[in-house]
């Protein structure tokens, strides 16, 4: 006998997959899901330090290098000194990977939209009534504590800031 989370959690899954994976496809693909992960962190989220950004995607820094240095090669990112550290290095979306992230996030909703004026008022309003409970789930998955060298990341008053900032 499965339980009904078991149940939920083995039906939800694929939809979110498939949703996110047709709605990605659907659009202009220049940036891997790291390289997408790691501009959206800096749009959102402003400068970062390269151990940071390496943490946030569970690579090592070599790999976090490869990454930023294709975004840098793209004209997505830039990189300066630290001014608390001189050691350290910020990485930062240029006005290039801003704008560049903001069409890919318009191109994304209008693809959304057109999936949605095909449903009928009930569909859309299942969907809207789900999106609250959507919402702490993935601030759930974000609720690990910061590290000791990283400020806590303050909540948005706005949940869906979060989701915009998950964006890849």
């Amino acid at each position: 006998m499965t339980s009904p989370i078991v149940d939920l959690a083995h039906r939800l899954r694929p939809v979110v997959f498939r949703l996110y994976y047709l709605v990605r496809r659907e659009t202009p693909q220049l940036l891997t899901l790291t390289q997408g992960s790691v501009l959206a962190e800096l749009v959102g989220g402003g400068p970062r330090r390269m151990s940071r950004l390496a943490q946030l995607e569970g690579v090592r820094m070599p790999s976090m290098t490869d990454v930023v240095g294709r975004l840098e090669r793209l004209g997505m990112v830039s990189r300066r000194p630290d001014p608390d550290d001189g050691r350290a290095v910020l990485v930062e979306a240029t006005e290039a990977g801003e704008r560049f992230y903001a069409e890919l996030l318009a191109a994304r909703e209008a693809q959304l939209r057109e999936r949605l004026m095909v449903l009928d008022d009930a569909e859309r309003a299942a969907i809207d009534a789900a999106l609250p409970a959507l919402t702490k789930l993935i601030s759930d998955f974000h609720s690990d504590a910061p590290k000791a060298d990283q400020p806590e990341k303050e909540s948005p008053e706005n949940p869906e800031e979060e989701l915009i900032s998950d964006e890849r």
